[in-house]
């Protein structure tokens, strides 16, 4: 906790912000399943920059302000998720002792166990939604990561925005 300064506590307020705008404004809605949208990328970003616990401390505040700013009901399996997106960035973020290509694996893991695994039970439980629509999520994901692993390795070569987030 020491390493948590007001420095970091603004810059994951503003990566919860672009957060929201990416998942809540910037979002192709399919039904009540699903949500093609870029949310994670930036609570991907935190927990992969600065641990496990500035990513899921972003991860739970984009979920719960996106709730209260639309009017949903907070869910607690998915925000336990969105936590968890940061938290697995983080654990095999630049913070994380792997060897192993870092970004990817932070980016795979976040989706797998956040998104993929936690969120849809949080949506099969809270709105009965069938596993085998949910099933559809995968394809998302996939593609998701893809376009966030892209975007997140080409901010992290640019030199001078690499130094702001630093």
């Amino acid at each position: 906790m020491k390493n948590i300064s007001p420095k970091l506590i603004a810059r994951l307020a503003l990566f919860a912000a672009i957060s929201l705008i990416l998942g809540k404004f910037l979002s192709f809605k399919m039904g009540d399943w699903g949500r093609v949208s870029l949310e994670n990328l930036t609570v991907i970003l935190a927990g992969y920059l600065y641990g496990s616990l500035p990513g899921m401390l972003c991860g739970v505040v984009a979920d719960i302000v996106g709730c209260m700013l639309y009017g949903y009901p907070i869910n607690p399996i998915i925000t336990v998720g969105a936590a968890m997106v940061g938290a697995y960035a983080g654990i095999f973020g630049m913070h994380g002792n792997f060897k192993v290509p870092r970004l990817y694996l932070s980016v795979a893991a976040a989706h797998i166990a956040g998104s993929l695994i936690v969120k849809s039970i949080g949506i099969h439980v809270f709105y009965s939604t069938p596993l085998d629509i949910l099933i559809l999520r995968l394809p998302i994901y996939i593609v998701t990561g893809v376009i966030e692993y892209i975007i997140i390795s080409i901010m992290l070569k640019n030199r001078a925005l690499k130094e702001l987030m630093q």
